[in-house]
């Protein structure tokens, strides 16, 4: 029960960072639409200083969620 909890909260986190890395991504190329949508909260700097920052995290939760899937498939499987 544990585990499933766990494949889950890192399914959820994935699923957050990837959101985060697609509108950064658009702040960066679409900036005006992204600072009126977000009412001037996310600019072009801060959306590029974003995106730079959370590719280690999204790459570290990445890496963690594949683990468990395989582990997960493996077990299945035996």
């Amino acid at each position: 029960m544990a585990r499933w909890n766990l494949r889950r909260a890192m399914g959820w986190l994935l699923l957050i960072f990837s959101i985060l890395l697609v509108i950064t991504g658009l702040g960066i190329t679409e900036y005006r639409t992204v600072e009126a949508v977000t009412f001037g909260l996310l600019g072009k700097a801060l959306s590029f200083q974003l995106h730079t920052l959370l590719w280690i995290p999204f790459l570290a939760v990445l890496a963690a969620h594949l683990a468990l899937a395989c582990r997960a498939g493996r077990r299945k499987g035996d």
